[in-house]
């Protein structure tokens, strides 16, 4: 085991990495488009890459190739290694980012909604298939290419994967940020709104839907207030509400439209996106982008 360890080299390691990460993005976004019978970018990246599959194979590869010949240690094994990986990336991304790409809570035999045992049974068979007859086809392959060229190849798919993996961390701070305002401005409605009687059930509304539902009940009001006056103290109370509720909402649509395009892909590719914090204003979020696409 030692030895075979010491006989790898950073080529065919990132070769490999860089293959298995484009299978594993070909595998699920074809499994997904043919699913949702439209096509999807079921990747974290923008890039046409899935890390995940990458490191997965990589790893059952220098653990469990020495034992290609124990067929139940490589199906176990690779059932475990998958799994803890597949553990521990939801665990950090739920930890970074505070949200969940995906979700097994509806699955039997699950750990937090982050693996589940149908998974990782699945886990196992990919693994014995990836080192049974996948990778030594594609040592294969990759021995069978010009080495320079694929050098610099691999260097430009670090660069730009390095780039690609940098601007999607910061998009999904900066969703997480947004949705932490968006959360703010959120409280700050409640706030104002719990010391006016014209308020009504507002913590039933969707924040966008609040200012509508405020007008819709004042003109309910004055149905049986025919004797309210169209100037004066109530009008003034009125305006004022409806005036600072508008100020809020425009702080809190600017941040929606502001990161709609990443958030979009998001919840294309994953139904399960979720926040664990701000699970009210992602759903808020969701219903704007929803919005703004029946309006084209």
């Amino acid at each position: 085991m030692i030895e075979f360890l010491r006989s790898q080299d950073i080529y065919h390691l990132l070769g490999f990495f860089i293959i298995y990460s484009f299978a594993g993005w070909v595998w699920e976004s074809g499994y997904c488009s043919l699913k949702e019978r439209k096509l999807i970018n079921r990747g974290f990246l923008n890039g046409p890459f899935l890390p995940l599959y990458g490191c997965g194979a990589v790893s059952v590869y220098l653990l469990l190739y020495p034992y290609r010949d124990q067929w139940i240690a490589v199906y176990a094994g690779g059932a475990l290694t998958a799994t803890l990986l597949e553990y521990v990336t939801s665990w950090l991304m739920e930890r970074f980012f505070d949200a969940n790409w995906w979700d097994y809570s509806r699955e039997k035999f699950n750990i937090h909604g982050r693996i589940c045992l149908r998974a990782s049974l699945l886990w196992g068979v990919f693994s014995l298939a990836l080192i049974r007859v996948v990778h030594p086809a594609v040592a294969v392959f990759l021995d069978s290419l010009p080495e320079g060229p694929v050098r610099v190849a691999e260097m430009v798919f670090v660069i730009v994967f390095a780039a690609d993996l940098a601007a999607t961390v910061a998009a999904s701070i900066d969703i997480k940020k947004a949705l932490r305002k968006m959360e703010g401005i959120r409280l700050e409605l409640a706030s104002y709104l719990e010391g006016h009687p014209l308020a009504g059930q507002f913590q039933n509304v969707m924040v966008p839907d609040i200012l509508k539902s405020l007008k819709e009940q004042w003109d309910d009001l004055k149905k049986y207030l025919p004797s309210v006056p169209s100037k004066g103290v109530i009008s003034e109370y009125r305006q004022e509400l409806e005036n600072k509720v508008a100020e809020l909402l425009r702080s809190y649509e600017k941040l929606a439209r502001i990161h709609q395009r990443i958030t979009k892909r998001y919840f294309k590719a994953y139904p399960h996106f979720r926040s664990r914090r701000h699970s009210r204003s992602l759903q808020d979020l969701k219903d704007y982008i929803e919005d703004r696409r029946k309006e084209k």
